[in-house]
């Protein structure tokens, strides 16, 4: 039994805070905040002492923070306007090593086991270390009209990422030249429009 060895925990705290208000002109606020974290610890033996590296792992709350607000204001000539704001927590990055069996062998006093020739050693705890904060803003300008009474077409002009942010979503996680180099930013901005018909 797992008891035999030690105690494997899993805790996780989350919540959220959110609020929306609705005012007599039409226009409609909303928003919120929500963080937490999951906190593992398996800090025993079973097979290899290897297995106590990094065993209790504790990220920051502000790694899994999101900030999002958005709102609508209705317009005259039955136009309206909207956007969506949001900002959260860059990605999680490591930095995973590739010793090789000629570093490690003077200290392990053999090669490498199967005949490997690398080892991965990570150098930083995982869900430590976190890249900028992801901020973008999407804004959309609409307008309704009524062709009958039942049948209504709504027009849509989008702007997604107005401030064309390139935040990073992704990077190199292997230690070297290219460690923390993006391979995925945000997309730029993007103009689309669109159209709803109702009926």
């Amino acid at each position: 039994q797992a008891s035999a060895f030690g105690k494997q925990k899993q805790v996780s705290d989350f919540f959220t805070i959110s609020m929306e208000a609705r005012l007599p002109t039409g226009a409609r606020f909303g928003g919120g905040i929500d963080t937490g974290r999951t906190v593992t610890d398996n800090c025993f033996v079973v097979d290899s002492p290897q297995q106590k590296l990094n065993c209790h792992v504790a990220p920051p709350f502000s790694g899994n923070t999101q900030i999002k607000l958005n709102g609508s204001v209705p317009l005259p000539a039955a136009f309206f306007v909207s956007a969506l704001y949001q900002n959260l927590s860059g990605p999680s990055y490591t930095a995973e090593y590739a010793a090789t069996t000629q570093q490690i062998a003077p200290s392990l006093g053999r090669d490498l086991s199967g005949g490997a020739r690398t080892a991965t050693v990570p150098l930083l705890a995982p869900n430590s270390r976190f890249e900028s904060r992801v901020t973008r803003l999407d804004f959309r300008l609409g307008k309704n009209v009524r062709l009958t009474q039942r049948v209504k077409i709504q027009g849509n002009l989008d702007v997604y990422n107005i401030f064309n942010s390139g935040s990073i979503q992704q990077v190199t996680t292997a230690y070297g030249a290219r460690w923390r180099v993006p391979t995925l930013v945000l997309e730029p901005r993007i103009f689309q429009f669109s159209a709803n018909l109702t009926f």
